[in-house]
């Protein structure tokens, strides 16, 4: 009776400029002011059909990643002739407020797409930076999010983010099954098809692999999905709870909570499923956990203290500390800058809320408020934007908002209700 109950419990616990090798990087304002940047109409070799539309939907998936990842002002172009970028009509650029101009080349020859992008300060007229960039037609958003993470790149000095994806859970076909979109909401597409219940889905730091608990024998065990070679694998079928599974930032070792047939306690083992170590042991319940960027602590939920809060420890589970000290607290993530831990905390008589533990300070900011129940927060990959699930819309639905609360925007449409999100890292080429 003690372990079914405990059963239960966890799941309703976790439901300047600067150059390097001569290449040019701008630096964005220290203000957090957004930059100004034109995007012209992109140029095509040959006016046939299809390349016009590549055309037009590789400038519309720039403008737009541009516009999403918030560093930018984004500034149309209404101009009719694409390939001319005289003084003149670097002036009227100018004149709009732009300092920076995107423009393109496009050209489809057989089943590829080529883009040649470049872009142009405007003062001056000279070329910043230019690239080549090449796919099939039908990757033309993958190839466009390359080049949108390249311009962020040269502004910022850090790849962006709109080459990565967003793994869920969503109940549409009576069962819990994973889901995989692009960070923009586009290119869903469903991942399992087990008419059973699969949950809390984490990535692998290298993008290739999702791991997650099923109970496709009719246990919670943690599977791995191997998203290249697309094969799946049972990592551990241990009696009883194989669940909230992490990746350590290397990839070679998960922490993840085991039951046993005892107290759910954490483990770290590795990625065959061989157990390393235990790490906690107690008669209380200790989940949810999320290593630190450098692979030295983890950080967790117990309620050891007879509640669930946050609490840190060591890779060798010693130097616990405690962080909270009140509330119903929930799926801590780590930022992968190494500073902020977001989480889920529900206070005395209201809901559950999205709050960022700051650590060097030690202060706790609230992200929602008044919004129903927001749970299961995770970082983008560069620690700016977190996604997370909310019934603000009276179902449980994808959401991304900036750190500080702002921009909040659905991710995408899709029937049934959607839990439990993971954002994935930069992916390489499609």
């Amino acid at each position: 009776m003690k372990v079914s109950k405990y059963l239960i419990f966890i799941f309703l616990f976790c439901c300047s400029v600067c150059f390097a090798h001569n290449d040019v990087y701008l630096s964005l304002s220290a203000t957090a002011k957004r930059s100004d940047i034109g995007v012209d109409d992109f140029f095509v070799v040959s006016k046939d059909e299809n390349s016009l539309k590549c055309a037009k939907a590789l400038k519309n998936i720039i403008e737009n990643d541009l516009v999403l990842c918030r560093y930018f002002n984004v500034i149309k172009s209404e101009s009719e002739d694409a390939n001319n970028q005289n003084q003149e009509k670097l002036f009227i650029w100018e004149q709009k407020g732009a300092s920076v101009v995107v423009c393109a080349t496009v050209a489809v020859e057989g089943e590829n797409v080529i883009l040649n992008i470049k872009m142009l300060d405007v003062g001056t007229g000279e070329t910043i930076w230019t690239h080549e960039y090449k796919n099939e037609v039908s990757k033309v958003r993958s190839l466009a999010h390359q080049a949108s993470d390249e311009i962020v790149k040269r502004f910022t000095g850090e790849i962006g983010v709109s080459s990565s994806k967003i793994v869920f859970v969503n109940d549409s076909t009576r069962f819990k099954e994973l889901y995989i979109v692009d960070y923009d909401g586009y290119n869903l597409r469903r991942l399992t098809r087990d008419k059973k219940i699969n949950i809390l889905p984490k990535w692998s730091p290298d993008g290739e692999e999702i791991i997650y608990t099923s109970y496709l024998y009719r246990n919670p065990d943690l599977f791995s999905l191997n998203l290249v070679k697309n094969k799946r694998r049972i990592i551990s079928k241990y009696q009883g709870l194989n669940v909230t599974g992490s990746f350590s930032p290397d990839g070679e070792k998960i922490v993840l909570t085991l039951s046993r047939g005892r107290f759910p306690n954490l483990y770290l083992i590795g990625a065959n499923g061989e157990i390393i170590q235990r790490l906690t042991n107690g008669f209380c319940i200790d989940t949810s956990p999320s290593f630190s960027p450098n692979g030295q602590e983890i950080v967790f939920i117990s309620d050891r203290a007879g509640y669930p809060q946050l609490h840190l420890m060591g890779i060798d589970g010693g130097n616990v500390r405690r962080l909270t000290t009140s509330g119903f607290c929930d799926s801590p993530a780590w930022s992968p800058r190494g500073d902020k831990i977001v989480f889920t905390m529900r206070k005395s008589k209201g809901n559950y809320d999205l709050y960022i533990y700051d650590l060097p300070t030690g202060n706790i900011t609230q992200l929602t408020n008044k919004q129903k129940r927001n749970e299961n927060p995770t970082w983008s990959p560069d620690g700016r934007f977190v996604v997370f699930s909310s019934t603000r819309s009276d179902k449980s639905e994808i959401y991304i908002m900036a750190i500080d609360g702002s921009g909040v925007r659905k991710l995408v449409e899709i029937p049934g209700s959607s839990y439990t999100p993971s954002w994935s890292p930069v992916l390489k080429k499609d």
